[in-house]
């Protein structure tokens, strides 16, 4: 009996760590892969202890966070203060979560900026006013920016913006979000903000894909389809950085480009497997703009947005959490996802993929 008793929790031990080694080598389970396709955005400059947003990064309900300088619904500072309080902030989310963290910013320069004077940094050009110069003097300005970012903990830049130029266009145009009307200079100057932003570390994205440049509305307001007015040459910074062996991220815009179909192109499959994937060859991570933009939000709840722009070909669900604001958003998102998966909505294989792609993109944070 001594022995029996001896044998019996050997031997469960025993299966138990086979049984755990068996599964690691399967691979993540569904719910890991599920969590490291969200990416949140949350109030404050600090998280208390019991914050729902520390309890999903270390449940692995969420693989990245976005930060913004200002709330937009309350009027008031959201993340970012001063540089040493978003470097805290930004070390305490990363010490929460489960695994490497992706943390996003929009830094742009000019009027899409969250790291600025007003909060402790310094103002940079905006994009245009870059893109009347020398790619070069681009590239040491970017620098700056980028050493900024890193130095602050932030490894992913929702930024350059490769639309091209057409002052009409109300999102891009009229903000001074774009290099140049010509696609060559357009992908010079994002060729040198790029170099510059690899440089301090930092992952670039290019955006917003496939061109909001010629959009004659903005997607935070509503609908927009571009058809009339969408030329390829929008395509062609794509294209060419591409070609180069770009390896960052792209995201893919809430624009409708209707030749393609009448849903946004972010969750339209003929825009981002067929177009992106197939057409132009691009392999790496795609990201969503903000799913919370009524451009979708007027026409999808949560779990249809989150159908329609995995089956598309998303890999990053980006939820800012600014336009309209749930503390368990990381949550939400992912026991949506999850119940898709469980009814056959989404293929468990279509998950993986995403999760491959962000595990590769996650390596260079190692």
């Amino acid at each position: 009996m001594t022995l029996l008793r001896v044998f019996f929790p050997l031997a469960a031990l025993c299966f138990l760590s086979t049984f755990a080694a068996a599964r690691s080598a399967a691979g993540p389970d569904t719910a890991r892969m599920a969590g490291a396709m969200i990416m949140v955005g949350f109030r404050g400059t600090e998280v208390p202890d019991n914050a729902p947003l520390l309890r999903a990064l270390a449940e692995g309900r969420a693989g990245g966070v976005i930060l913004f300088s200002r709330d937009i619904l309350l009027g008031t500072v959201r993340n970012i203060e001063s540089p040493s309080q978003v470097r805290a902030l930004i070390a305490r989310l990363k010490s929460a979560a489960a695994g490497p963290l992706l943390v996003a910013v929009d830094q742009e320069g000019g009027r899409v900026q969250r790291l600025s004077a007003q909060n402790g940094f310094q103002d940079w050009p905006s994009a245009r006013e870059w893109g009347l110069g020398d790619p070069e003097a681009t590239y040491a300005g970017a620098l700056g920016m980028g050493a900024a970012l890193a130095g602050a903990g932030f490894n992913l830049n929702f930024a350059p913006c490769v639309d091209l130029d057409m002052p009409d266009s109300p999102a891009i145009g009229a903000l001074d979000r774009a290099f140049h009307r010509r696609p060559e200079r357009v992908t010079a100057h994002a060729r040198a903000f790029i170099r510059a932003m690899t440089d301090a570390g930092v992952i670039s994205t290019l955006k917003h894909f496939p061109g909001h440049g010629s959009a004659r509305g903005d997607t935070h307001l509503g609908f927009v389809d571009v058809d009339a007015t969408w030329t390829p040459d929008e395509l062609e910074p794509y294209r060419t950085l591409l070609d180069e062996g770009f390896d960052g991220v792209i995201m893919v815009a809430h624009v409708c480009l209707g030749r393609y179909g009448d849903a946004p192109a972010d969750l339209n499959p003929a825009v981002i497997e067929g177009l992106l994937r197939a057409g132009l060859g691009w392999q790496g991570v795609v990201a969503t703009d903000d799913l919370q933009m009524e451009a979708v939000t007027a026409a999808h709840d949560l779990k249809e947005t989150i159908l329609l722009a995995v089956n598309a070909g998303a890999d990053v669900l980006v939820f800012g959490n600014n336009l309209a604001y749930d503390p368990d958003m990381a949550a939400h998102a992912h026991a949506a996802l999850l119940e898709l998966v469980a009814e056959g909505r989404i293929a468990p294989a279509r998950l993986r993929a995403s999760w491959e792609r962000i595990e590769a993109l996650k390596e260079r944070l190692r």
